[in-house]
């Protein structure tokens, strides 16, 4: 199983290769999820890629924001270059970028990102008829969901370490909506990690606690598992070498001791570890609702505090330079250690700033070691063993050999003298050969052919530097991807004619109003029986909007409902794109899970066999009409209540510190006084967000909704676009304009 590091910085790129990483991801240019890191520039990245190529480290490139119609020729110029520098794999989330890639660069490899949504065996098989060589399955996946995947004939790679969205993958508008930067294009504000008040508690409600995995590897190998997934771009090239050693060090199958899982608590992580969806983690063990930032390491209390110094019992050792936090109540303090190195047990002394208001009985906690810095900064590349083959005889030309056992080159010199005093021996040939300490290599094995020689050490050294350098370019060549030719790219035609206005309903009572158009059920229960009972009362026609994430079994069952009540459904709506994986018996249509921000993302839906698809509502006003050129069958968002999040741990059951039997859960089913429905998140300025169930036979998903409306209908219409109208909480109160007069970052 491949240990995937994060690369943000070059810096970190380096740690990631000496701490044993088999692969890295890293961005570049504007079109990154991480668009704060780092990233690197052309220049950067050529001597990124022959550096991790030269230590037999892949590099996957992320290309997986969504992307807009008067981006898309730079999005091609990066994967011209991408293409070029051979890097290993590029990750995508926008489908024009897909199939830009598949048809210009057919030779460079495609990862589906985790921002794809790719949430079961169904969406991984179409991402393999989609010609992409590895799916990122969503972070909410399951186990048994993982192994089900893996069945299908393309890699799976999967989320083990790090800060993990709350959101479900790919279908997050929060930042996007509240402050115009957008998650899906790499800007996310990160409003999830703010305080908000739910049934009068405040508290962070939104902030998981990071993923830790490394207990499991054996077990999502098992399961299929061809990737192991460290978050990080933004982090310090320290915490890089930290946890992809310790990830490196678990998958050569050795446990991880108290002392290395102490190190990753303590080099970063938010509440603790939990052991994410994968494992088994829910509602109040996803969540921390008590601290958003680094926990650290505790590593004693105060005992006595007199005027500036306070007196701490320590439980763990203290060095001179760690970074500490004192928590005093609600307030932290914190301040950098500066004295002499003390053991646990003993009593260290700290000076205190005049703003500092401690007591006895305050934790303090490390939030840096020093040492553990120090010893990531010192940690080296391992040196690349290599042989070496010297020809040195009279009247013939100095010849060097090397080779690393795969890789192999050949250094020529001038024509070989005789001796005329003292012959050059082994040894002396050895003493200047072994001499690499300037270069990547490390000599092993030293065969020497010479026979009363003449060999200066000038001749020799100058020889050596050639041949190595000869098979650090040979090595770094011979373990690149072949790179293939660029292909032309045939006109991206959108087909022409209007699809009807659309109105999606979550109650049937709302169906009954709608007169206009296509009327669309999206329900608030896709649990077998309760669909069973309400599809035969359907007005005849209705749509069905398909959840944006469920299990593969959800899925099937699904299908086969919609098969059986085929001749009363006027067709499906598919609510990710990877539910395209199955032949549907009735015509589909691509909603909002499903974004098309470009023209190129709309036609390969419509080659794909979709009847219409969906504007992202992200898009302006004056950016729709680019999309809409030629009025294309593209339903744009009108009205409605914007869908912030889609979560999968619920805010109820997290309240009441629940973290088993999510998906048997009948709070909301017997109106009990603690369910979800008629709740919302507020936020700090009095604002509130409801909360919305969808309930699957897997447990609750939760729509997190806008406080207000969106209201383009005037817009939408007068511009002649056909509107998608979305009814959920419906009452006389104002409304926004959206991203129409705003576009998104």
């Amino acid at each position: 199983m491949e240990n995937l590091a994060p690369a943000g910085t070059p810096e970190a790129l380096e740690r990631a290769v000496a701490a044993g990483a088999d692969a890295v991801y890293l961005g570049c240019s504007a079109f990154s999820a991480r668009a704060g890191a780092g990233n690197f520039d052309e220049e950067q990245l050529r001597r990124a890629v022959s550096f991790a190529h030269l230590h037999h480290v892949r590099v996957h490139v992320t290309v997986n924001t969504l992307i807009k119609d008067a981006e898309m020729d730079e999005v091609k110029e990066l994967l011209r270059l991408l293409n070029e520098v051979r890097v290993d794999a590029v990750l995508v989330q926008d489908l024009g970028v897909l199939r830009m890639a598949r048809e210009c660069f057919p030779d460079l490899p495609i990862h589906a990102s985790t921002q794809m949504a790719i949430h079961n065996a169904t969406g991984a098989g179409w991402c393999a008829r989609m010609g992409m060589t590895r799916a990122v399955l969503a972070r909410e996946c399951s186990l048994s969901e993982i192994a089900l995947a893996a069945k299908q004939p393309i890699e799976i790679e999967v989320f083990g370490h790090g800060a993990q969205c709350v959101g479900v993958s790919g279908q997050c508008l929060f930042s996007s909506m509240i402050g115009s930067r957008s998650g899906n294009r790499g800007r996310c504000a990160q409003p999830c990690r703010l305080d908000y008040t739910y049934r009068g508690k405040r508290s962070a409600w939104l902030s998981p606690r990071d993923v830790c995995l490394r207990d499991y590897l054996p077990e999502l190998k098992k399961a299929g598992a061809c990737s192991i997934k460290i978050e990080g771009r933004l982090k310090r090239p320290e915490y890089v070498a930290v946890v992809a050693g310790s990830y490196r060090r678990g998958l050569d199958g050795k446990p991880a001791d108290a002392a290395e899982k102490q190190g990753l608590l303590q080099i970063f992580q938010r509440g603790g570890f939990m052991k994410g969806y994968a494992m088994g983690a829910e509602d109040a063990v996803v969540i921390d609702p008590t601290r958003v930032n680094h926990g650290g390491v505790a590593i004693g209390s105060i005992e006595a505090v007199s005027g500036r110094l306070a007196r701490v019992r320590l439980t763990l050792d203290l060095h001179d330079g760690d970074g500490l936090q004192i928590r005093h109540g609600h307030e932290d303090h914190e301040m950098i250690y500066a004295g002499r190195d003390a053991l646990a047990g003993d009593v260290a002394v700290l000076r205190l700033r005049p703003d500092m208001r401690v007591q006895p009985g305050d934790t303090v906690v490390r939030l840096t070691s020093a040492r553990q810095l120090e010893e990531a900064r010192s940690l080296t590349i391992p040196e690349i063993p290599c042989d070496m083959t010297l020809v040195a005889l009279p009247g013939e030309p100095l010849t060097l050999t090397v080779t690393d056992g795969v890789s192999i080159a050949t250094a020529t010199g001038d024509a070989v003298s005789a001796a005329q005093k003292r012959a050059m021996s082994e040894e002396d040939a050895r003493r200047s050969l072994e001499k690499t300490g300037d270069t990547p290599f490390a000599l092993r094995e030293l065969t020497v052919y010479t026979d009363n020689a003449f060999v200066p050490v000038s001749a020799l050294n100058a020889l050596r530097r050639d041949a190595l350098d000869r098979l650090a370019a040979q090595r770094t060549d011979d373990f690149a991807r072949s790179g293939g030719a660029e292909q032309p790219e045939a006109e991206a035609r959108l087909p022409v004619g209007p699809v009807p206005p659309m109105t999606v309903c979550r109650t049937p009572e709302q169906l009954k109003q709608v007169t206009d158009g296509i009327a669309c059920w999206y329900p608030e229960d896709f649990r077998e029986a309760a669909l069973a009972a309400a599809l035969p009362r359907l007005p005849q026609g209705t749509w069905l909007h398909l959840p944006m994430a469920c299990e593969e079994a959800t899925l099937l069952m699904l299908h086969r409902l919609v098969t059986e009540y085929a001749d009363r459904l006027g067709g499906v709506v598919l609510g990710s794109v990877g539910q395209l994986g199955l032949k549907w018996p009735v015509p589909y249509g691509a909603g909002s899970g499903v974004p098309v921000m470009n023209r190129r993302s709309a036609v390969l839906l419509f080659e794909q066999g979709c009847a219409f698809v969906t504007a992202s509502p992200e898009l302006s006003g004056a950016e729709t009409a680019v999309l809409m050129a030629g009025k294309p069958p593209i339903l744009v968002p009108a009205y409605g209540y914007a869908q912030l999040m889609l979560l999968h741990h619920c805010p109820a059951r997290t309240y009441l510190g629940l973290d088993k039997g999510h998906a048997a859960c009948g709070l909301c089913d017997v109106n009990d006084a603690n369910a979800l429905r008629d709740t919302a998140l507020t936020d700090r300025k009095g604002v509130s967000f409801p909360l919305l169930r969808q309930r699957l036979p897997e447990g609750c998903l939760v729509r997190l909704m806008n406080a207000l409306p969106t209201d383009n209908l005037a817009r939408v219409k007068a511009a002649g676009y056909s509107p998608l109208i979305e009814l959920t909480l419906e009452g006389g109160c104002e409304a926004t304009s959206g991203h129409w007069n705003r576009p998104v970052e």
